[in-house]
């Protein structure tokens, strides 16, 4: 049974690449959070190591998207110079396996961290209509619904993740879950801002309240944050700072307000005065349940990134260590800035902060330029998901997550960067008629035309 699961998880992507990319994209999207699982903590032993079914969910992905991509070079390496700064993080990861301890747990480490951006690569180059990005707008809400309806039920059934109330996609976990359902749900909210429909708005709401369900603090947090994101680039005139502060402030209010919340934020429920917090900030940290976080960061630090702060200790070198030592407890650091630091170094880091600012910053300039309702609204959920997963980073394990997460909000990037396009494609053919006319002249009776092409938005 594992063999045949195994067959299908890797031939059957690299299939739909080589006849049927779209139907590939809406297939790995609809089926990203799909429950993919030999048993908590089963695992498959091979040349590539310890390897679970999402790992081979994910190596089928890598190779399919890389082959639709090999298929239209011409147009991909256009597309990498557009996201450079993106393009040079990877590089830069991949000359860290150079002196890093295991290639094959940093070949592993890059798989993750190239997937998504193989996936964007592979929408904008299949991606030809406005028709088509309106179609990855209905799988994503269709994802959404599916995930929900698989919570509920499985709950509904006595599933509990180790006991856990909140709801959680059985095999994934509430973590993923909720991070999944609120990248969905800040993207329904962006097509309800611009569609008023009242179907947007029930879905945002549904998504919403199932990715708060799964009680995990830092999803909570980022749904505050893109929502406000949303709230912020899609307003105008005082609306555009009052509402983004209200749900900000709403923030500390259900920590503070809710008992559940409450007690797993801080430890018994007691929450530091601001006579402690103003007179001795640091130990707000001994009220904060960080369910063995702190220590690990600093373990990991003084292991990892202290001996080598500019470059780290190269790609995979945290999970290598935490795989070939099971004693010490952990398999990821759960925090990707952390673990960025440890193994790319500050170099890494600075990279990758110049990667996210300068996808707000040409996802703000296609906001602010377009004229055209489906790229405002994909181009202010893909900000709003970006800004959730670049908070979800600093506690969880968000590049881990590739196909429930990450593979999401960069397919969010690529139709909001394709309807851009699109956009512009249409109003260069307008322009082209219009100044067809506008130079129409006569000579003798004979009508002589001479039109000039030019695009009317710059590139």
């Amino acid at each position: 049974m594992y063999a045949v699961l195994v067959i299908v998880l890797l031939l059957l992507p690299i299939a739909l690449a080589l006849s049927w990319p779209m139907t590939l994209i809406c297939v790995s999207l609809l089926t990203g959070a799909a429950p993919v699982t030999l048993g908590r903590g089963e695992q498959l032993a091979g040349d590539l190591g310890r390897l679970d079914l999402y790992a081979i969910r994910l190596l089928g992905l890598w190779v399919a998207a890389f082959v639709v991509c090999f298929l239209h070079v011409g147009k991909v390496i256009s597309l990498i110079v557009r996201f450079r700064f993106h393009a040079l993080f990877l590089v830069f990861a991949v000359l860290t396996l150079m002196w890093a301890p295991s290639l094959l747990y940093g070949s592993r480490m890059l798989a993750k961290l190239t997937a998504p951006f193989l996936f964007m690569l592979m929408v904008l180059v299949v991606v030809s209509t406005h028709a088509h990005v309106r179609r990855i707008e209905t799988v994503l809400l269709a994802t959404g619904v599916l995930a929900v309806a698989v919570e509920l039920g499985t709950w509904l059934s006595g599933y509990r993740f180790e006991g856990k109330v909140g709801l959680g996609i059985p095999g994934l976990g509430p973590a993923a879950s909720s991070a999944h359902l609120a990248v969905l749900s800040i993207f329904a909210f962006a097509l309800y801002r611009y569609s008023r429909s009242a179907m947007h708005f029930t879905l945002m709401v549904g998504f919403a309240v199932a990715a708060a369900a799964g009680f995990t603090r830092i999803t909570i947090v980022g749904l505050f944050v893109g929502f406000s994101s949303v709230l912020f680039v899609s307003s105008r005139g005082f609306t555009k700072y009052v509402l983004p502060s209200i749900t900000i402030a709403a923030l500390p209010a259900s920590f503070l307000f809710s008992d559940t919340l409450r007690y797993r934020m801080f430890k018994g429920g007691h929450i530091p005065s601001l006579d402690t917090i103003a007179h001795d900030p640091s130990s707000t940290f001994d009220y904060v349940h960080g369910s063995g976080r702190f220590d690990a960061w600093s373990y990991v630090i003084e292991h990892f990134f202290l001996p080598n702060p500019w470059l780290g200790a190269g790609a995979g070198t945290t999970q290598h260590y935490f795989y070939t030592h099971p004693a010490i407890g952990l398999n990821a650091i759960h925090s990707e800035y952390v673990r960025i630091l440890a193994e790319l170094g500050l170099v890494g880091f600075a990279i990758f902060a110049m990667m996210v600012i300068s996808y707000v910053l040409s996802l703000r300039q296609v906001l602010t330029v377009s004229t055209d309702a489906l790229t405002k609204r994909t181009t202010a959920g893909a900000i709003g998901a970006l800004l959730f997963y670049i908070v979800f980073m600093a506690t969880d394990n968000a590049i881990d997550y590739v196909t429930s997460c990450g593979i999401f909000v960069f397919a969010m990037i690529a139709i909001s960067q394709r309807s851009y396009d699109l956009e512009g494609v249409a109003g260069f053919k307008v322009a082209e008629r219009v100044s067809a006319r506008a130079t129409t002249q006569f000579y003798d009776g004979q009508v002589i035309k001479s039109i000039e092409r030019f695009p009317i938005l710059p590139r």
